[in-house]
């Protein structure tokens, strides 16, 4: 075996557990109340759902009764005259059955449904509001699965679960009057085990809850890993690791494999197990019944439909039981869910805040510090202070690592700074709403990213309600118009995934195309001709130059080509602090004091 296969068999890296660690476990209560208000706007469906499938469970009552008169009235003392009218009303009630039982099915399903897109809707529209950065520590693969696979186990006890356990009960108490009203000798004999259906579901639970819980984490690993190979099948093929990629999904998957198997032995040994008490169950109604027949208490119709209820009422114990594996899979799938809804913004909106009005475009910055709180706590930007009036440009330069794309951040407010004020039209982004700072700022981070969607669709991303012949303008303006109309589709062309099938440079071209089409008076330009070649850089120097016209601009570039299109240049330094020799106005600061 080689080198990467061993290490992909091997027990995972620390730092790759921490990514999809195990959150505080969840008790089935808290999971419920917690999830609860998702399925309360639909309460009254899941009353009707549940009394739908019980009125299905009081017809099989009924068939079952029927099918006492059948053997009674008409095979015992073979009296085919009776067999029509009893055959018919089974008949009927089949039907009805059926009918109630498949509409029970379908409310609940429906409930179910809306529960969880209502649920992953509210998880999406929660991590939207978080800076872009906050996930990036964590796999995107996993938090995928818990958007998915982990809330639909949460419905599964907070939705479905409440409507199985519903119908389970009133199931149970019909057919155990049923068996009570045929033979009561025989109904306590059969419920004299119902302490072993109990003590195996105390027993089973928390087993199964602590198997589920590693369980949820593997395939949070598998779903992550995988998405991960894909995204760098490029980087696999260009080294030569294309079968140590393929030893990590095996390897995850081989772990995953385990902890479900290790599950699945818990799990299917518990109704194993009640299978059993429900023969020896069986035996004893058959021992019981026939001394009953022996001396005249009970029919063989009787008897053969106190059987049928028998089987009828193990279904509901059974089910009961069963929902140990439903609770320990939700409380696992919870714990994973909560701990992303627990994930909190460090960019705080002050309530009431006002929103900016005819932004001119003044940006500045006064005595600003920055770091990240994933990091080590050292500064990433130092006693930045800069000023660009409406309309400048301002190339901002240093060499990497000097807090560049922090310093973007700041602007379009991703970020607070530690210390020190960042304005627009001498306005703290503190003290106004992030909605209208970046209605006013557009930012063109140095990844070109677009959608898997057509080419019109994502020029007018930031403004949905363009028309065709602004969007054609906009992609002018950006010189885009003719490769654009040159492909089979034109602007209806559908891109692959970040644009796959365009070059580097007409990806770029789009992104710039999307800026012009939204037309805001500030724009923050994050290394716009990084990693292109020199001739498709040149070809986005032109529109960049329109793009730049009339908007305050802060460029960061190495280009030193580019930045000599700028009003003014800005150095950082390696600490992040300017560097000696920057001739900038001094800015003034924020005349606008911030609020509490």
């Amino acid at each position: 075996m080689d080198t990467a296969r061993k290490r992909s068999t091997a027990a995972p890296d620390p730092s790759d557990d921490e990514l999809v660690a195990l959150a505080p476990a969840v008790a089935p209560r808290e999971v419920f109340h917690r999830f609860w208000p998702w399925v309360r706007q639909d309460r009254r469906w899941l009353l009707l759902g549940t009394a739908l499938l019980a009125l299905g469970a009081a017809s099989e009552v009924v068939t079952v009764w029927l099918f006492k008169d059948l053997i009674d009235q008409v095979l015992v003392p073979r009296r085919f005259a009776a067999f029509w009218e009893i055959a018919g009303g089974m008949a009927a009630v089949a039907a009805l059955t059926g009918l109630l039982t498949f509409l029970g099915n379908y409310t609940a399903t429906w409930i179910a449904e809306r529960f969880m897109l209502r649920l992953r809707t509210a998880c999406v529209a929660h991590l939207h509001t978080l800076p872009p950065d906050t996930l990036r520590t964590r796999w995107h693969g996993d938090v995928l699965a818990r958007l998915t696979s982990d809330i639909a186990r949460i419905e599964a006890f907070v939705a479905s679960g409440v409507i199985d356990v519903a119908t389970a009960l009133i199931s149970l108490v019909f057919f155990a009057g049923a068996a009570f009203f045929l033979s009561w000798q025989l109904a306590l004999a059969v419920f004299a085990m119902s302490p072993v259906f109990w003590l195996s579901a105390r027993h089973f639970g928390g087993r199964v809850q602590r198997l589920s819980r590693e369980a949820r984490r593997r395939d949070g690993r598998v779903t992550a890993v995988l998405e991960e190979s894909l995204a760098n099948a490029s980087v696999a093929h260009a080294y030569n690791q294309q079968r140590r990629e393929v030893d990590r999904v095996r390897g995850e998957g081989e772990a995953l494999l385990r902890a479900e198997l290790a599950t699945a032995r818990v799990a299917n040994l518990y109704p194993a197990l009640l299978d059993v008490a429900e023969v020896l169950g069986g035996l004893v109604v058959v021992g019981l019944g026939a001394f009953e027949l022996s001396r005249g208490a009970l029919t063989v119709g009787g008897l053969l439909a106190f059987a049928a209820f028998l089987t009828q009422l193990f279904g509901p114990i059974q089910q009961l039981s069963g929902l140990a594996t439903v609770f320990g899979a939700a409380s696992a799938g919870a714990e994973r869910v909560i701990d992303l809804t627990q994930l909190r913004s460090p960019v705080h909106e002050r309530p009431g805040a006002p929103d900016l009005r005819a932004v001119r475009g003044e940006l500045s910055c006064t005595g600003v510090r920055a770091s990240y709180a994933t990091g080590d706590g050292r500064p990433v930007l130092r006693d930045v202070t800069l000023r660009v009036a409406p309309g400048e440009v301002l190339a901002v330069t240093g060499p990497s690592g000097a807090g560049k794309s922090t310093l973007a951040k700041l602007l379009v407010r991703f970020m607070d700074p530690d210390a020190g004020t960042v304005c627009l039209d001498g306005v703290d982004l503190r003290d106004t709403t992030l909605a209208s700072i970046r209605q006013a700022v557009t930012l063109l981070p140095q990844a070109s990213q677009l959608f898997s969607a057509s080419i019109r669709d994502n020029i007018a991303y930031g403004r949905p309600d363009a028309t065709d012949d602004e969007i054609v303008q906009a992609a002018r303006d950006a010189d885009a118009h003719d490769f654009i109309s040159a492909l089979p589709h034109g602007y209806q062309s559908v891109l692959g995934e970040n644009g796959l099938q365009l070059s580097g440079g007409q990806t770029r071209r789009l992104t710039i195309a999307r800026a012009f089409l939204r037309g805001t008076p500030v724009l923050i330009l994050d290394e716009p001709t990084a990693g292109l070649d020199r001739a498709a850089a040149l070809r986005v120097v032109a529109p960049l130059r329109r793009l730049m016209s009339g908007r305050t601009t802060v460029l960061i570039t190495h280009d030193a080509g580019l930045a000599g299109q700028a009003d003014a240049v800005y150095v950082l330094g390696a600490d992040g602090a300017p560097v000696a020799g920057n001739r900038q106005r001094r800015s003034t600061g924020c005349p606008v004091s911030r609020g509490p």
